[in-house]
């Protein structure tokens, strides 16, 4: 079984409710559906309060020494410059250039990326923050390159979030890219919220899409080509996995779903190999076999149907 990924929320006075409930739930459900997470709160100070007087006690102190797979949270702050100039803020700001040099994971909520940016931490960096901070994070920090009109942005290990609610997003994009989008959407699903992959792709995920809908049979199917992408999944095998005739299966999709199974099929599959392109340097080929196919010709075919790039562009203009 592999190690705990450790994941540090960086608390201090004023921080927003929202920023440290919402990420922190998406991590608790990505726990409980199997993945190796630890979760630690951390501060310069051993007791906080909170943005609506809420106590904190009995905070860690913040680590020694990260490594290179830690994810360091920094939510929001109200009052967010005076907050992070603070004794503890300054004492935070620290911390974080000391722990630089590990190069941890940063998740940044909200004005939390004002707290990076004073460690120095977004410079020539894209990232974003909350919409009414954006002139003010651009004039203090010209180094950074900070995005408008986005829902979060990743450079790198670096991760931020437009404000408050997108942290949700911005976590379960991360919780996709650590554990794969499989267990994202099944946190999405828990949690009653939609999964959207980048900030520039508001529409919503293969993952999620057409799971408006209450048949439980239908569901099991579905997650069954989730969690196994590189099955073949004939229609017989997947009829005869919820008990169903082929015919009956068929009928409650388009019923139900308004597409096949097989088309249902095929979204998944490209919707993987998409993340496989643009997260890694596997060949085509393997891919293709990942993804369930019999061959790179095969899943070219398939691609074609959804994609007017061929695997090899989109992977030059979707690579981070």
């Amino acid at each position: 079984m592999p190690a705990p990924q450790r994941f540090y929320f960086v608390l201090l006075n004023n921080t927003l409710p929202l920023d440290l409930a919402g990420p922190l739930q998406v991590l608790l459900e990505a726990r409980r559906a199997g993945q190796p997470i630890e979760i630690h709160y951390v501060s310069a100070e051993r007791e906080q309060i909170m943005d609506g007087g809420l106590m904190l006690h009995q905070l860690s102190p913040l680590p020694g020494q990260l490594n290179t797979n830690d994810v360091v949270i920094l939510p929001g702050c109200n009052d967010s410059f005076a907050t992070y100039d603070s004794p503890a803020g300054l004492v935070t700001q620290l911390w974080l250039k000391e722990q630089a040099r590990y190069d941890p994971y940063i998740l940044t909520i909200c004005s939390g990326a004002v707290l990076a940016a004073k460690a120095g931490l977004i410079n020539n960096k894209a990232c974003t923050t909350h919409f009414a901070l954006i002139e003010r994070f651009r004039r203090t920090f010209q180094a950074s390159k900070v995005a408008d009109n986005r829902i979060f942005v990743q450079d790198g290990k670096l991760f931020s979030s437009a404000g408050i609610s997108s942290g949700i997003d911005m976590t379960l994009h991360f919780v996709s890219v650590q554990f794969g989008e499989y267990i994202a959407a099944r946190v999405a699903r828990e949690m009653l919220v939609y999964f959207r992959r980048n900030g520039q792709d508001p529409q919503l995920s293969p993952w999620l899409r057409h799971r408006n809908h209450m048949h439980r049979a239908l569901h099991q199917v579905q997650d069954l080509v989730c969690s196994e992408v590189g099955g073949s999944h004939s229609l017989q095998t997947l009829a005869s996995s919820v008990h169903l005739s082929v015919r009956q299966l068929s009928r409650l999709f388009k019923q139900t779903l308004g597409i096949t199974p097989g088309e249902y099929v095929s979204s998944i599959k490209v919707a993987h190999a998409k993340a496989l392109l643009s997260r890694s340097n596997i060949q085509i080929e393997a891919i293709a076999e990942a993804c369930g196919y019999s061959s790179a010709r095969h899943f070219r075919r398939i691609w074609n149907q959804y994609e007017l790039l061929s695997p090899s562009q989109y992977r030059q203009a979707h690579q981070h």
